[in-house]
Parts: C-alpha cells; structure tokens; sequence
C-alpha cells in the first residue's frame, strides 16, 4: 500500500493492533480516529475560509487513518484489497463524530486549528458487498474527489488574488465549502447504503428557497440516487427531471441523472426512452463511462426484441402429436401400416 497513506499510518495501525489485542482480532469493532488540520491565514484571509481550509485537511488525514484500519480488518476476513479499493472503502466508512475548530493568533498571523473525531465501525463494514459493488463506489468516490478538487483549485486562487478580486472569490468559496461539506456526507452516506439519511441530509438544500442553478441541480440528483437505491423509482425519476430541468452546467456531474433516467425506462420496458437517455449519458462521459456502454447495448438488444414480437406475435403452440406419429410430422401413419399388414398377414393365414 505505498504512496496512499501519510504520517499518520503508523501510529494508527499501532492502535488498530493493540484495539485488535484487547478486543479479538476477528471480532469486529469500532475504532476511533483523532485527525489534525492546520490553516495558517493570510492578509485579509477570511476566518471561516481558514476553518474550511483546515477542516479539508483534517479529513484528509482522517481518511489516510481510516485506510489502515480498512486494510487491517480486510485481512482478518482473509481478503486483499488494492489501494483503490482500500480507499474507496475508508471513504465510505468513516463517520465524523465531533469536530472542534481553534482559532489562535500567534504575534500577527492567525492560525486555525481544526481537530476532528471520527469512527469506522468495522461491524458495519460488508467487503465482499462492498467489493462486488466496486464500479459504483468508485464513481461516488470520484465525484467527492471532483469536489474537494474543486474547492482545492478555488483555494488556491483566492490566496494569490487581491482586493475585490479576492472578496468575490472568498464569498464563492465559502459558499462552496458549505455545500461541499453537505455534497461529501450525502455521498458518504450514498455509499454505505444509508439511503433514508442521505435524503435527510440533502433534504434542506433543496427545501432552501434561494437555492438555484448548479447546488440544486445536485441535490436533486444526489436525492434521486438515493431514492433509486430505496427503489423508489416514480420519486427517484422525479427528482432527475428536476435536476435536468434546473439550470446547471458542469460544475457537477448532474449529467448522471440521464444514466439513471435511462435504467429506470429499461426496467419499466420503455426501450426506446431508456436508449435515448443512455446516448445522452454515454456521449456526457465522454463515450468513456463502460458500464453506460453495457447498459445502452442491453437497451438496444431489449427493443429489437421487443420489435421483432411485435411485427411477428408468437404463433400457437402445435397441438401435441399423436401417439405413433412423432413430432407431428405429416405423411406416412405407420401405424395403420402395420396393422394393415399384420391383418393381411392373418387373412393368410
């Protein structure tokens, strides 16, 4: 597991072990996380900028710490999981329990100090599920990731900007830092199955009357995919309606609600719709996106089948083919050939 894990990676694996020694190394349990991050404010840096800034970092090393119990506790269960797959899984996993944000003012620089408590409950950990549903997690995985970069790039051109310039990107970022820390547990929650709360979480983003453009758009489709893994699909397809028809372009990936639009037309045997969405779909991910690629083969396959019984409705069954003439074959009936002939055979006898 090179490259992925920090400084932390250490010291937390010495604490999975001795948790692993007290408790039973099989036997599954919750472990808790402490994680630090540190953000040291400029000129005219905004305080809550700085808090979010530090928050990102503190989760960041709380994921790296999350990794190693993951990879530990998949070897109990005699599995091995690549870095990915390790990753994506602690990602999934972790749960902020408390979160303490310490402001300090060191002569004239200000620091903020966020320290955050956490857990990954590996009882709640199902990794041969998890495993097998890998494709999907991952893209969960990478749409948090699309996220944080997001707010990572903004960051960064909010420290080198300057006067009004600076203002207007310190109001975009905190407003992004906002939603993001939403954006993140809802697809946290997404990827462990916790459906019912994940619509809970997003719910007050789409209840807010100034809500608009690209974070409703989101939420939409963030609570759409929830209800779709309810299969909840009449509310699932209403909330991918409101996300398309909500103005957005693409900051982020709402083009999913297409893909999801079109697998709910193939279940409920809408070929022709199903298709439709899923060439949209598949031409947003830049014909990149296999698993559309499938699904759109399926679709097409379904409604050729569809059309063929159509133009040619099953014909009725032959009726059974009585005894002595099998398969129902015309011509010949052997059996009144042979009686016939064991009757004349008796006439001459």
């Amino acid at each position: 597991m090179k490259g992925f894990f920090g400084a932390a990676r250490m010291l937390a694996l010495a604490a999975f072990l001795s948790a692993s020694l007290l408790a039973g190394v099989a036997e599954a349990t919750v472990q808790t996380i402490e994680a630090t991050g540190v953000y040291i404010m400029g000129d005219n840096d905004s305080p809550k900028i700085a808090r979010d800034a530090a928050r990102q970092e503190a989760m960041r090393s709380a994921v790296e710490q999350a990794g190693v119990y993951v990879e530990s506790y998949s070897k109990t269960q005699n599995m091995e999981l690549t870095e990915d797959e390790v990753r994506t899984i602690s990602g999934a996993v972790i749960k902020v329990t408390k979160e303490e944000a310490i402001p300090e003012l060191k002569g004239t620089t200000l620091k903020y100090t966020v320290n955050l408590t956490a857990e990954v409950d590996t009882d709640t950990i199902h990794l041969q599920e998890m495993v097998e549903k890998k494709t999907e997690l991952e893209k969960l995985q990478q749409e948090r990731d699309a996220l944080k970069k997001q707010n990572e790039e903004l960051l960064e051109k909010y420290e080198k900007a300057q006067g009004k310039e600076k203002q207007q990107i310190g109001t975009q970022l905190e407003a992004s830092y906002d939603q993001a820390k939403i954006f993140d547990e809802t697809v946290s929650e997404i990827q462990r199955g916790a459906f019912p709360k994940a619509i809970q979480t997003i719910g007050p983003v789409i209840d807010d009357r100034d809500a608009s453009g690209n974070p409703l758009a989101y939420a939409h489709y963030l609570r759409g995919r929830a209800y779709y893994g309810m299969n909840r699909m009449s509310e699932a397809l209403d909330d991918f309606n409101a996300a398309e028809r909500t103005t957005h372009d693409d900051t982020y990936p709402v083009w999913r609600s297409k893909q999801y639009r079109g697998l709910i037309y193939y279940d409920w045997h809408r070929y022709d719709d199903a298709i439709a969405e899923l060439e949209a779909a598949y031409a947003a991910s830049g014909r990149q996106d296999e698993a559309i690629r499938d699904d759109l083969i399926k679709a097409r396959q379904a409604a050729e089948r569809a059309k063929r019984q159509q133009e040619h409705p099953a014909e009725p069954a032959p009726a059974p083919a009585p005894s002595g003439n099998p398969g129902g074959q015309k011509g010949v009936d052997w059996t009144k050939v042979i009686t016939d002939i064991i009757i004349h055979s008796i006439d001459k006898g």
